[in-house]
Order: structure tokens, then C-alpha cells, then sequence
């Protein structure tokens, strides 16, 4: 399976495959686990299909990999410590903490209502506060980080080849640290783009302080990820990603303070997922210009938001278009009729025909959804469709997370 590594600019060989495509990879049972660490949302609001095309995505690459013969262990994270779920909890008069499990809640439930498998550990910010002050506390101890009154920031010059991931220059860093909560431009800082990795707060009634050997207050955002990277996967993570917006300062930031706190090698795939798109805008909380997948799911099937969304290419995104959810009901119908009298256990025992052996191809071609709707289209139109395909649309709706089509 080869996907598009941000960090090189080019397709990486993620997890192996027998040569057909056709078949696991004898190899792959004792390869050990696949690990795919995903950044999650902060958790004040529902998630949009900004969100469900993100974490879609790196489903359908857990869903390959386990074809493959690969067990996997997938990371998602809660970012409950982030200034903008303060505000949202201070504007509804709840505590920050109160307001993310609600959240969250809402979130994995229209997530799993869309054919999500959950994440083997879905780890919170705030409940790894001592690992966060232990990793911040090593890199003050390397002189990767220094103190810049009672708050702690990275020093950028640690990590020679700091920008390798987005390949940015200096100047478009700046430009996107001032713009997405960086703070280049304060004074005393050894370099503009050192960035936060604990802010000190000494008001006493603040609910998102913590009393630390650091002092008391919280942590930076990139830090919290690398600590949770670290302490459920360890290193040498084989995907790691999220949406593009999260490439710099985030990916960048982690890859940073990771390597000079020793965890090398981090990650050897950078995966990001374009936007979704209304209005020709990205959809996000600010804009208003949100999706929500809970309210499609009230009047639309799982499988059809999820074919409409792979009519997108990950690395693309783009303009979200209605009509498509209507076309996913459409083939979602002729899975159903192509797959009639077709068990799950009868479709196992057969061989993969040509039609899932295409699909297989495209998913390792760079995750080309886009191709794997385009087969089916063009697969199921023709007569008889069933006769021929109905073992492999069983197997496809189970590898492309559409088995509620079949029900």
C-alpha cells in the first residue's frame, strides 16, 4: 500500500501486500502492528463532514491494512485542553471538562453510526498532565527548551532540520504561526518561532490550571499530541496525520519536540487530508459554514454520506456537493440488489474476483477512493451484475465500511 508522505513529497511503501492484491500477505500475521495515530477534534462542538471525510479516510486505511493480514492499532485523540473549548464552556456558563465529554459523546456516535471502526484508544489531554510535565521537564533538562517568565517554549534550533515535514519556508512559517495561535512576535523569545510548551496561569480560579513542578498552568497544544503519540504507540509510528491545516505548526511542532526528546524515529508516513469545502471556503466552527454529520445521518443512510465523501480524493478535498449523497443511495441500492442471497461466510470462502482485486489496487494506489466508486458504478450497471459480483460486494462493503448498504 503506497500513500503520499508529506514530510518527502512523494508515495511511500506503508504495509506490504502480496504481489496480485489479491490475497493477505503471508508476512504480514508476524510484521507486529500497523499503529495509525489521528488527530482528533477539540471537542466543543458536533463533528461537520470536514471531520467525517478526515477520519474516513484514515478508516479506509485501517481497513486495508487489516486485509492485508495486519492487526492495527489506531490512535485518536480528544484535545480537551485548547483555548477555544474554554470560551465555548465559559459562553455556556459549564466547566471546560463538563462541556468535552458531552461532546465527545456526540461525536463518537455519529462517528460509529458512519461506519467507523472505533479506535483502539481514544486518549484525553487532560488525563495525561504527568507525562506532558515529563516530557517538557526532559527537554528543559537537554536544553531543547528554556523558561521565558514561568512559561517554557521550545527552541526551534534544536532540531536542525525544523520545517522538513511542510518544507515551508521561514517566512510562510512566521506568516501561519502568527495566524493559527503562535505568538512570533513576542519579546525575549530566542526565536520567533519557538513555540509554547506550558503557559503559566496564576489566577487560582482558572479551571484549566494544573499544579506541576513546571508551576501552575497548562500545556501548549503541540505537546499534548507527542505525549499521547508516545506513551499508546511509541516510536516509529507507520502513519500519523490529520487534517493539512494541522501540517504546520502542529505536525511540525511534534515532529520537533519528539525527536529532541529522543523518539526517533517519530513517524515514517505524514498523511493529510484535504478540505471540505462550502462555498469555496473550509468548513470550521468559525466560518459557520459547518455540515454536521449527525443531522445528514437523520435523513441519509451511512454508507451513502460515506460514498459521496469518497468521491473525493483525500489529498483534495474539496466543494461539498448534495447530490452526491443522492447518487451513494442510488449505488448503495445496487450493492444491495448485486449482493442478494449472498452470506458473509459463503463471500469469505470464495476467491477474490477481478472487481475486488480492482478495489484492492485503487485503495493501494494512494487511497483512491474516487476509482473505487467509479468501478462499482461501472461494475453494477452492467446486466446481471449479482451473478458475477455478488461474493465480491460483500467482501468490498465490509473493506470500504459500507456494510449497511447490504442490510
Amino acid at each position: 500500500m503506497r500513500l503520499h508522505d508529506t514530510a518527502t513529497g512523494s508515495l511511500v511503501q506503508t504495509a506490504g501486500s502480496s504481489p496480485d492484491s489479491t490475497a493477505p500477505d503471508s508476512t504480514a500475521k508476524s510484521a507486529g502492528p500497523f499503529t495509525i495515530y489521528v488527530c482528533g477534534v477539540t471537542p466543543y462542538d458536533a463533528a461537520h463532514l470536514g471531520h467525517g471525510f478526515t477520519f474516513m479516510t484514515f478508516d479506509l486505511i485501517r481497513r486495508r491494512v487489516a486485509d492485508l493480514g495486519r492487526q492495527v492499532k489506531l490512535v485518536r485523540n480528544v484535545t480537551d485542553v485548547d483555548e477555544p473549548l474554554y470560551a465555548k464552556a465559559a459562553e455556556l456558563g459549564v466547566h471546560f471538562l463538563d462541556l468535552a465529554r458531552s461532546e465527545e459523546r456526540r461525536m463518537q456516535s455519529a462517528l460509529g453510526r458512519l461506519g467507523l471502526i472505533p479506535p483502539e484508544v481514544e486518549p484525553r489531554a487532560s488525563e495525561h498532565m504527568d507525562d506532558i510535565v515529563a516530557m517538557i521537564s526532559s527537554l528543559l533538562a537537554a536544553g531543547a527548551a528554556y523558561e521565558l517568565d514561568g512559561d517554557v517554549y521550545f527552541d526551534v534550533s534544536a532540531t536542525p532540520d525544523y520545517g522538513r515535514v511542510s518544507g515551508y519556508s521561514h517566512g510562510l512559517m512566521t506568516k501561519f504561526a502568527r495566524m493559527r495561535g503562535g505568538d512570533p512576535d513576542r519579546a525575549g523569545k530566542r526565536q520567533p518561532l519557538d513555540f509554547l510548551l506550558w503557559r503559566r496561569i496564576g489566577d487560582e480560579d482558572d479551571p484549566a490550571r494544573w499544579e506541576t513542578p513546571l508551576g501552575p498552568g497548562r500545556p501548549g497544544w503541540h505537546i499534548e499530541c507527542s505525549v499521547m503519540a508516545d506513551r499508546h504507540l511509541g516510536t516509529g509510528i507507520d502513519v500519523h496525520g490529520g487534517g493539512a491545516d494541522l501540517i504546520f505548526p502542529h505536525h511540525e511542532c511534534e515532529q520537533a519536540q519528539s525527536t529532541a526528546a529522543g523518539r526517533v524515529p517519530f513517524v515514517k508516513c505524514w498523511v493529510h487530508v484535504g478540505p471540505m469545502l462550502m462555498g469555496g471556503e473550509k468548513m470550521s466552527k468559525s466560518l459557520g459554514n459547518l455540515v454536521f454529520v449527525d443531522r445528514l445521518l437523520e435523513d441519509h443512510s451511512p454508507a451513502a454520506i460515506r460514498l459521496a465523501l469518497m468521491r473525493y480524493h483525500y489529498r483534495s478535498g474539496g466543494e461539498w456537493r448534495p447530490e452526491f449523497i443522492e447518487d451513494g443511495e442510488e449505488l448503495s441500492r445496487e450493492l444491495r440488489k448485486a449482493a442478494a442471497g449472498m452470506s458473509r461466510e459463503e463471500a469469505a470462502a470464495r476467491p477474490a474476483g477481478p472487481l475486488l482485486r480492482e478495489i484492492r489496487e485503487a485503495l493501494d494506489d494512494n487511497l483512491d477512493a474516487p476509482r473505487c466508486v467509479r468501478l462499482l458504478e461501472s461494475c453494477l450497471s452492467r446486466p446481471n451484475a449479482g451473478d458475477t459480483h455478488a461474493a465480491d460486494v460483500v467482501r468490498i462493503a465490509d473493506l470500504l465500511g459500507i456494510e449497511s448498504a447490504l442490510a
